[in-house]
């Protein structure tokens, strides 16, 4: 793994115990939460974009839910790529393991789906 993939997954991990989550409005000016868009940001700007794809696998402290919304968010994917983040994003909507979250997600999803 890069540098820049460890510094992720310590990111996401960090996140997910301060309770900063992707569809989670009021932490979008948290540290945490900027920290990732930059991390994210780094590999669109080196087209890394195929790596950072991979961490669609990556289920534990939400890192693949981070990778769908930031790769919505401030990524040029293709529409496979979107449909594969979207999915992802439905998946967390539904879970009845954590309400909070499938709440911000549905949320988040009808904004995404109204613009």
């Amino acid at each position: 793994m890069t540098v820049i993939g460890t510094k992720y997954l310590y990111q996401c991990k960090s996140n997910y115990y301060k309770g900063i989550r992707p569809a989670r409005e009021e932490t979008y000016e948290e540290e945490g939460y900027k920290a990732l868009v930059a991390i994210a940001i780094e590999y669109f700007d080196k087209q890394k974009e195929n790596e950072f794809i991979g961490f669609f696998q990556e289920y534990q402290y939400n890192v693949n839910l981070w990778t769908a919304h930031l790769i919505i968010d401030y990524g040029k994917p293709n529409r496979i790529i979107i449909d594969q983040a979207l999915e992802i994003i439905e998946r967390y909507s539904e879970t009845p393991l954590d309400e909070e979250l499938a709440l911000e997600e549905k949320k988040w999803l009808n904004n995404y789906l109204l613009s």
